[in-house]
Formats: C-alpha cells, structure tokens, sequence
C-alpha cells in the first residue's frame, strides 16, 4: 500500500533547456534521506523522493548522481548549475551556495556506546573525552571545528565508518543526525547498541538543496509549491 508521507512547501528548480545548460544534481548514500535500495539498488529516501517528485512534475530527466560527500562538496563548489542534497543549512555556509528547501528538519546530537559511563551536560564537556568522530566536511565537523575542538578523529568518505568505530570503541563519542543514526544502528544490526546523549543538543535546523552560487537564476524559481505530495511504498 502507498503511503503518503511527505507534504512540503518548497521553492522548485527547473533545467533551462533553452540555455544549453545542463543541471547537475548530487547526493551521497545518508540513510533515511538518500540510500539505495537492498533489492534493486535503485535510490530512494525521504529527500530523494521529494527530488524525484519535484523532477517528475517539471519533467526534469536529469539523473541524481551519488558521489561521497566530500567529492561532492568539491564538484558543488566548482561547477556552475550544480546542486547537492541533502544539506543542513548554516550559518557559516549561508552564503556559499542558494538554497532551496526545506526537505525535511535534523537534530544533531551526540551518540556513545550503550554501557559508557560518559555524561555531558553541554557542549563544552565533550571537549573532555578522547576522541570526537567526525567526517570532513560534513556539518557536526565544521561545527565542532569552528568551536575550537581539539580531540576530532576525521574522516573522508562516509559517516558508516564512524558508527563502526564507535561500536569497537576506538572514537568515544558520534555527533550525527539523531534518526539517521539510530535507523543506521538498526540497519546494520546494532539497535540498541549505540545510545543518544539526552538535553545536549549540537545543532538543529533544515536539509535543503544547495546550488552552487554561479547557478543562475533561472534556474531557481519562486514561489514555492503548495502541498507537494509525494508517496512511497
């Protein structure tokens, strides 16, 4: 049975045929917004859909390319008519790229593994652990970063490697998305085995689109779309 799950107001992109120019649109594998399905291996999620339906009412065939997200990040940065989702819009990259959006509202928060004695009461103590997982590029990075943190373990490519690390011990704390974690957990088998630090919150706010910010202006379109419904099965 379909389901309808997502209804959304959000300002709609188009390809500019008329221009010549081709829009290349971007995403990395970010389970429950972006993933592949186990069977088909087709792309599917909670943003993905609302992109494919956005596509499918303006007739857009353009394909969604999936890239790690620091490739990705270069190629936004770089080429013009470029877009990239799903993206936490903040403040240090408001003017780096135009938005469109919301697809949907985040809470990053700090994970630890089920049986650790950590605690924190905000941000600052988890200055006091070891290490700090984090990925390149990706917003708990440049949040932390930007804070001054000195105990961040980094990584390229996919956050996957941090929830694995957590789970053998060798990084103390996780901030990520707080439902894309716990569906990770569960995913792999490990529900229940990493565990949300409660009332610290890192940061909260929206996924969007990011365009490159040499994409014109015609190609991003207002207003936004009322009652956008999209179904899944």
């Amino acid at each position: 049975m379909k389901t309808l799950y997502k209804i959304v107001l959000i300002t709609l992109f188009v390809f500019n045929s008329a221009n010549g120019e081709n829009l290349k649109i971007m995403t990395e594998i970010f389970s429950p917004y972006q993933f592949k399905d186990s069977i088909d291996g087709h792309l599917i999620g909670i943003s993905t859909e609302i992109v494919q339906a956005i596509q499918k009412r303006i007739g857009d065939t353009n394909k969604i390319k999936v890239y790690p997200w620091v490739r990705g990040n270069k190629i936004l940065d770089k080429k013009k008519n470029s877009a990239l989702f799903s993206m936490m819009r903040t403040k240090s990259r408001e003017n780096k790229y135009k938005w469109v959006g919301p697809l949907d509202r985040l809470e990053i928060v700090f994970f630890k593994r089920k049986g650790s004695n950590i605690t924190l009461k905000s941000i600052d103590d988890a200055r006091k652990v070891k290490k700090i997982g984090v990925t390149k590029k990706v917003a708990n990075y440049e949040i932390l970063h930007s804070k001054g943190f000195k105990n961040l373990d980094v990584i390229g490519g996919s956050d996957d490697k941090n929830i694995k690390k957590l789970l053998k011990g060798r990084i103390d704390l996780w901030p990520y998305v707080k439902v894309a974690g716990l569906y990770n957990a569960k995913k792999i088998g490990q529900a229940g085995m990493i565990v949300p630090i409660p009332n610290v919150t890192l940061a909260a706010g929206d996924l969007y689109i990011a365009f490159n910010k040499n994409t014109d202006d015609k190609i991003i379109i207002t207003p936004p779309i009322n009652n956008l419904k999209i179904q899944a099965a």
